[in-house]
């Protein structure tokens, strides 16, 4: 069963579109400044 996981995981990500491709990065890079925004350094 977790085979056919990773393969139909892998087939959507060759199928996205380049838009859903960059939404998904700026999703992260925002999640990415928010967590550096809140870490605390030593």
């Amino acid at each position: 069963m977790s085979l056919f996981r990773i393969v139909v995981s892998l087939f959507s990500a060759f199928v996205r579109t380049r838009s859903e491709l960059a939404l998904e990065n700026l999703a992260l890079r925002q999640q990415l400044a928010i967590m550096e925004r809140e870490s605390k350094r030593p």
